[in-house]
């Protein structure tokens, strides 16, 4: 029992930190809510649809093919480790019976190669043999992070003056607050 008392306050010390921080930022965080603030986030993307979309297949047969080569490896590391200690008749044996275990993973392997379980872009312009294709080499349209329309940051302004910036999600935000406000649903 006296071997375990090290773990027990290694245990102790960590609970009591983890106890600390999450109470400390509980304490002196923050705490301004808003209406953009409690609304869904989502990758920095605004979310869009309804959570019952349907994924392609292929999503879960790579989740599939993973597992099994995950299982492959926690499998081959605990052989590794007690291969070297056998005796030598059982060395042959554990060698031999290994061969066979990651040969039937390979005839796996290659056959989801085969059937094309591993092509993640299955679209005409991929498959083809012309790489050149104008619309596959078209500009993209610009990306958009959802405050575009905030406006130019003036920074001059912005240093000297105390009150709240009119650029970025704080003025979204208060944007928000106003809009509840004209309506007449302030909490």
């Amino acid at each position: 029992m006296v071997e375990y008392i090290p773990l027990l306050v290694m245990l102790l010390v960590s609970a009591v930190v983890a106890g600390v921080m999450v109470s400390a930022s509980a304490v002196l965080g923050p705490r301004k809510p808003s209406g953009y603030k409690a609304s869904s986030y989502e990758c920095g993307m605004s979310p869009v649809g309804t959570a019952r979309e349907r994924f392609p297949i292929k999503f879960y047969l790579i989740a599939m093919l993973f597992i099994v080569f995950d299982i492959e490896t926690i499998f081959l590391y605990p052989w590794a480790v007690t291969y070297r200690a056998l005796p030598h008749a059982l060395r042959v044996f554990e060698l031999v019976e290994m061969g066979v275990f990651v040969l039937i993973l390979f005839v796996g392997y290659f056959y989801i190669i085969g059937k094309g379980a591993l092509d993640w872009d299955e679209s005409e312009a991929a498959t083809s043999n012309d790489r050149h294709d104008p619309t596959v080499m078209a500009p993209r349209p610009p990306l958009r992070y959802g405050n575009e329309d905030s406006g130019p940051v003036d920074i001059t302004r912005a240093a000297g003056t105390v009150g709240a910036p009119t650029y970025g999600a704080s003025s979204q935000e208060q944007g928000l607050q106003s809009a509840g406000t004209a309506a007449g649903s302030v909490r």
